[in-house]
């Protein structure tokens, strides 16, 4: 199996992705008299399904003759540069034989839009959108827009595999006051799907407010995914409304992302970072410290799809145990708790509490040490 299996995957990966997509555009051009003709300014923005929202440049050259009938095709140079900053360049061509209207009138055209090339994702690439439907007012001024359907060919962009669990995190807080954000890496040297999933207590996915600091539009999701270049960086923040909304967070990818987790108190500036957790365990043990008025906080959650009962045994730092019990949690679900509220024998001793699941599940854990001046950091748990 093999034998015939392995050269058809080769293949496959080093043939050119095919995307069918649409672009639109929506442009403002000015025209400068140069020569016999007009030179065509225009800048405005683009988007192409697939792969989002552009700034657009194009530049090209008409007769100055109202009512001419053109002889040669008109061609104008357009690229696009995206929010992750992989341009597309192409050429729009008008056919010969379009009648170059008059001022004031309104141009409907059907050009055609050939990709060249282009960076990052776009190198290489190829393909057209044949009869554009493209709309103008002809004047020194003119709103250009523009839409149509076509297929790129675009061997070095990224053709997403079958995304895996990576990793997760076993709290994030936002609204009335906290702050996560969470920073993705692509470490290794192909590009790769980082899917990020977000979940409530009760193990349903819970939608919030997402802003990217590295450019693009604020959304309300319960899910965000994007492809990473190699060493490429995102990242997401939410700081939510008045109310706090707490859960987990899961993250999925088809190749090497990684990344990390910040807590931050808005009110108090504090903030304290939490690595992926990757280990994926069912039995974790988390050392804490209580005493001096030091306060530790516990974030439970289950990463396994199915429920399951987490048995919880605290020790003091001589082994002596404190307290036993069993919180049960539904598939993906969560809670948080203080340590010395919920077990007040731990409120003013040094110990540590063990998390273990039923046989089959998987569970994420966190530890957060709290200074009664407010600072804090956080504990990491250590996998069994």
């Amino acid at each position: 199996m093999l034998k015939i299996a392995l050269p058809f995957i080769l293949f496959c990966t080093l043939l050119p992705a095919q995307t069918a997509a649409t672009l639109t555009f929506n442009a403002n051009a000015t025209a400068t008299a140069s020569g016999g003709g007009y030179t065509i300014a225009a800048t405005g923005t683009g988007s192409l399904t697939g792969f989002g929202s552009a700034q657009l440049v194009g530049y090209g050259t008409i007769p100055t003759l109202s009512g001419l009938v053109t002889t040669t095709p008109i061609t104008t140079s357009l690229t696009m540069v995206f929010n992750t900053g992989d341009a597309l360049s192409g050429q729009l061509v008008l056919a010969a034989g379009y009648l170059i209207p008059q001022l004031g009138q309104t141009i409907f055209a059907a050009p055609t839009f050939t990709i060249t090339g282009g960076t990052g994702a776009f190198a290489g690439a190829s393909g057209s959108f044949p009869n554009l439907s493209l709309t103008a007012t002809a004047g020194a001024s003119t709103n250009v827009q523009g839409t149509g359907s076509g297929t790129i060919l675009t061997p070095a962009s990224h053709v997403a595999g079958t995304l895996s669990y990576s990793g997760s995190f076993a709290h994030f807080a936002s609204g009335a006051g906290w702050d996560t954000i969470i920073t993705l890496v692509n470490h290794g040297t192909a590009s790769a799907q980082a899917q990020v999933n977000f979940y409530d207590e009760s193990g349903n996915p819970s939608t919030l407010p997402l802003d990217f600091p590295q450019g693009g539009a604020a959304s309300n999701a319960l899910t965000y995914s994007q492809t990473l270049k190699p060493g490429a960086v995102l990242v997401i923040d939410s700081q939510g409304g008045t109310t706090t909304s707490v859960g987990s967070a899961q993250l999925l990818s088809d190749g090497k992302v990684s990344g990390f987790l910040i807590f931050r108190y808005l009110p108090t500036v504090q903030e304290a970072a939490v690595s992926l957790q990757v280990q994926n365990a069912s039995t974790y043990t988390l050392p804490f410290d209580n005493t001096g008025g030091i306060a530790t906080g516990i974030a439970l959650s289950v990463t396994s799809t199915t429920s399951t009962a987490v048995q919880i045994l605290v020790q003091d730092d001589k082994g002596t145990t404190l307290a036993t019990d069993s919180i049960s949690l539904p598939g993906r679900g969560h809670t948080s708790f203080v340590l010395g509220s919920r077990y007040p024998v731990a409120g003013a001793v040094r110990g540590t509490i063990q998390f273990q699941a039923a046989a089959g599940a998987q569970i994420g854990v966190i530890g957060i040490r709290a200074l009664s001046s407010g600072a804090y950091t956080t504990i990491p748990p250590i996998g069994n």
